[in-house]
């Protein structure tokens, strides 16, 4: 009986280590490689087919190697690039990436630390080639995407035999070195001063342009106004002279003795002793005896 208990567990431990060996699961996210001794024989679940699930392989014989089939990342820093400028410039990207040829991959690398190290140096070699062709602002504000897309096909071509396919690379920061930041602050912060003196130089002549313009008209208007006002006036005071003129021809009897009145009116000064008038205003001659005479001092 103890004999038979024994031989049901060496057969237990047999079948699981079979089954354990024999059967394998490949996840929708993995790609495996079925080797027969150390010899590629089957790809399972590679781009463009859905085989993931259970498998089965023999024991001992074969061994599988599961890759990832997802977009996997890998981040690069501090890339050094000394532009077209000749300015220097410290640049953090990342890389998108994806396996497509399982077989490919695993003959030229086998482990992915392998093919990250292969493709952190073919990628920092093309971003230092591409942005080394252009000036510091193009690679800061200027056409990163056009950039961005030649570092892609730059990194493509460099794995094209590799069984990798870049998705993206992008430029995550470029900053100026710290040992050459102030300085460049410096030359930036003294061009904007002269750029603000320029203009504010500019807008002074243009001040005293516009000034000067102003007063010069505003001297031709006022001489064209006192023209204007020297003519009506004359205009009215020959108006006036006419009309006067009209008048005085219609009755001047009547005119002659107005202005007696108006003189006697100009010539007197009430309350005085002395008169001054004309010494014969005709008319007048009677009121300035009488006010010669009542004339009282106050």
């Amino acid at each position: 009986m103890r004999a038979f208990r024994w031989l049901i567990l060496i057969v237990s431990v047999v079948g699981l280590i079979v089954v354990f060996n024999v059967f394998y699961v490949v996840r929708q996210s993995q790609q495996a490689i079925v080797l027969q001794v150390g010899r590629p024989v089957a790809l399972i679940n590679e781009p463009g087919k859905d085989e993931a699930g259970l498998h089965m392989k023999i024991p001992i014989v074969q061994q599988v190697e599961i890759i990832d089939k997802r977009n996997l990342g890998l981040d690069i820093e501090g890339i050094d690039v000394l532009a077209a400028d000749q300015r220097r410039l410290r640049v953090d990207a990342f890389v998108r990436w994806r396996i497509k040829d399982p077989l490919q991959y695993y003959q030229r690398f086998r482990r992915e630390e392998a093919a990250q190290s292969q493709l952190n140096r073919i990628t920092t070699s093309a971003i230092r080639e591409v942005l080394g062709d252009v000036p510091v602002p193009e690679i800061v504000s200027g056409q990163r995407a056009q950039l961005m897309g030649r570092i892609r096909a730059s990194v493509n071509a460099g794995l094209a035999k590799d069984g990798i396919d870049i998705i993206d690379v992008r430029v995550r920061q470029a900053d100026l070195p710290g040992e050459v930041a102030e300085g460049v602050y410096n030359r930036m912060r003294t061009a904007r001063l002269q750029e603000a003196q320029r203009i504010r130089s500019e807008g002074e002549e243009k001040a005293r342009l516009i000034r000067a313009t102003a007063e010069r008209e505003k001297t031709v208007i006022e001489a064209q106004a006192r023209e204007q006002s020297s003519k009506i006036r004359g205009e009215g005071d020959a108006k006036a002279s006419e009309t006067y003129a009209l008048a005085y021809s219609k009755d001047p009897e009547f005119f002659r003795f107005q202005r007696a009145l108006i003189a006697c009116e100009a010539s007197i000064q009430e309350g005085t002793q002395v008169i001054v008038g004309p010494k014969s205003l005709g008319i007048c001659d009677d009121f300035l005896d009488s006010a010669r005479t009542a004339g009282v001092p106050r």
